[in-house]
């Protein structure tokens, strides 16, 4: 029997891992210098968590999510996160968070998962890398959302392009409804079985079908029909982003496919994904928090796949080499390298050494594959004087020093 990983799951080997370092640490970086805090929540939740948030008519709830337990149980079947937001406005209502303040700024990453056909860069478990920014609704802070995803992607030498679009509100979604439903009623016998009905339980929903795009593509547009509240947070938005000097294009097709969005929606592509080139998207959400239970409030946030930006980032540096590798030129040494290996790390230098008994020249090769910058060699001639031979694994020039010498020397070759 040959074990292997599941099908739409991805293991994260070393090499692969220090580009997701990089990502990482630009990310938290960012989310710092933006004012966001972490938060972290179950990765399983209530099936009508999701129920409720997300909306019964969507992919994910009708399609996507990985749901366990007993129906019958009094409190329901629970299910994977298929996204992190409704995880996230749960945990803020539940901890009466806004009882401390109006507003919070809050960063995540963690795994998601969704039952659909693994493609490239989209797997049944991906890991999500997002912010909410809940209790404001100025849309200064729609437009921060989109500067910080930018400066996240710029930062890992993501080349990518912005469109956005506003939806409008509750105030005239039910007139643009009744418009969307007259162009588009002729159309149905056209149309895909998902959108027909999608046409009866909510017509919006049809602008994100992917099958039947052409066919829809000159259905009236949500922002032609907004309200003047409407049209001047748009105006504001792209006010900001012209003033920050990010670069966008209004895109009528865009419309999420969760049913909590309202105003702002927005989405980042590379072309360094072809044909499925979606990186990260995001709105507002001006009802999900009172639709929970917590205030209303208003709030603006953004999810990214870090599966998909990880395939659109440039090649980098495989992450920071070792300081030291010790090597132990008699077998009998071997516990003396590892004590000043030892000594070494606990100065806050990073090295390696060989746990297998090999030959000296076997160590010298793991020192070279390390990319480690000097090679400690400790031989009985070493070992009598209490000192090490340094070589410099760049220009091979050798000396003996103490371990303090070594220390320093260490140090200053890090820059």
């Amino acid at each position: 029997m040959n074990i292997r990983a599941p099908e739409g799951t991805h293991d994260v080997l070393p090499e692969e891992a220090a580009r997701w370092r990089r990502l990482e640490e630009a990310a938290r970086a960012s989310f710092d210098r933006f004012g966001y805090q972490e938060v972290r929540t179950p990765i399983f939740e209530y099936t009508s968590l999701f129920h409720k948030s997300s909306g019964e008519t969507t992919d994910i709830v009708e399609k996507e999510m990985f749901t366990f337990g007993d129906p019958e149980d009094k409190d329901g079947t629970y299910s994977l996160r298929p996204e992190l937001t409704p995880g996230v406005i749960r945990a803020l209502v539940e901890a009466n968070l806004f009882a401390r303040r109006a507003a919070w700024k809050l960063w995540y990453l963690g795994p998601a998962f969704r039952k659909e056909r693994p493609q490239k860069g989209r797997f049944r478990q991906f890991t999500q890398l997002g912010v909410e920014a809940v209790g404001s609704s100025d849309p200064l802070v729609d437009a921060e959302t989109m500067i910080l995803l930018s400066e996240i992607l710029e930062a890992v030498g993501v080349a990518s392009k912005l469109r956005i679009n506003s939806i409008g509100c509750g105030e005239c979604r039910g007139g643009y409804r009744e418009v969307l439903r007259n162009a588009v009623r002729p159309l149905l016998p056209t149309l895909c079985e998902n959108c027909n009905k999608r046409f009866e339980r909510n017509v919006f929903r049809i602008l994100d079908c992917k099958v039947d795009a052409e066919k829809t593509q000159n259905l009236p547009a949500a922002i032609d029909h907004t309200c003047e509240k409407c049209k001047a947070h748009m105006k504001a938005v792209e006010g900001a982003l012209r003033d920050a000097k990010v670069e966008y294009r209004i895109d009528p097709r865009i419309v999420r496919g969760l049913d909590y969005y309202t105003r702002t929606v927005y989405e980042f592509s590379s072309s360094a994904l072809g044909a499925q080139n979606a990186i990260a998207g995001g709105g507002r959400y001006d009802t999900l928090v009172r639709d929970m239970g917590g205030p209303d409030v208003g709030s603006v946030g953004f999810a990214a796949g870090a599966e998909r930006i990880l395939l659109a980032m440039k090649e980098g540096a495989a992450g920071p080499a070792m300081d030291f590798f010790g090597v132990a030129i008699d077998e009998s040494l071997r516990g003396r390298v590892f004590s000043m290996v030892t000594e070494l790390r606990r100065a806050g230098l990073s090295g390696d050494m060989d746990f297998e008994g090999r030959s000296i020249k076997s160590q010298m090769r793991s020192a070279n594959r390390s990319g480690a910058r000097y090679a400690l060699l400790i031989g009985p001639a070493e070992a009598a004087q209490n000192q090490v031979k340094l070589k410099d694994m760049r220009e091979g020039a050798e000396r003996l020093v103490s371990i303090d010498e070594a220390k320093a020397a260490l140090k200053g070759g890090r820059t």
